[in-house]
């Protein structure tokens, strides 16, 4: 990955995010338990109360500096390769629609395995980046941004890998949000592609 100050100009979708995460997480330190119990991905309070908030406000909460640290370090990574070359309305439709599906993916695997937990984290969405970087990267003949084809394939397995090692992650979240990613990237490339009719 390369830094390109000039791309930064035309990342502000990105510095949006991370502000709204990075305040999301001083809230959370101000007023403690209540910003995490209102808003955090759970199963019952989304299904049997309809609080479908909870499957978009859920990513913008972190439980830790060190979950939020990481997950930033991501964002402003992949958001500084994808933003300007995708723009800033797709960007935010990526970010979003994977966080959500990530969200959905989580609640659905919550349903049918019978493991209930509360879930925080960008990761569902983060994922969903590195799932349209993957597409980016097959469809320029792998090499994308200096990253190749054997390289991202590589961190998608070790990612999930280490989610499934992990009992503190939601590796369901991260899968959703890798697989809506791609799906959401290879529409936005077709629709691209296809000429507008008058």
């Amino acid at each position: 990955m390369t830094y390109n100050d000039s791309r930064w100009k035309n990342c502000c979708i990105t510095i949006l995010f991370l502000a709204l995460n990075v305040g999301a997480y001083i809230l959370y330190t101000l007023l403690g338990e209540i910003v995490y119990n209102i808003g955090n991905l759970n199963a019952e309070a989304v299904i049997a109360d309809g609080e479908y908030y909870r499957l978009v406000s859920c990513v913008f909460l972190h439980g830790s500096i060190d979950h939020i640290i990481g997950n930033m370090i991501f964002l402003a990574a992949l958001g500084e390769m994808l933003e300007y070359r995708i723009g800033h309305i797709r960007f935010f439709l990526l970010y979003m629609l994977s966080g959500v599906g990530g969200s959905i993916f989580s609640l659905v695997y919550m349903t049918v395995s019978m493991i209930l937990y509360r879930s925080v984290g960008a990761s569902g969405a983060i994922s969903g980046l590195i799932g349209a970087l993957l597409l980016l990267v097959i469809s320029n003949n792998g090499r994308y941004e200096g990253i190749s084809l054997p390289r991202i394939l590589l961190a998608i397995f070790y990612m999930v890998y280490t989610g499934m090692r992990s009992e503190t992650t939601d590796n369901a979240a991260h899968i959703g949000g890798l697989v809506c990613g791609f799906v959401i990237m290879l529409i936005m490339l077709i629709l691209h592609k296809i000429p507008r009719r008058r």
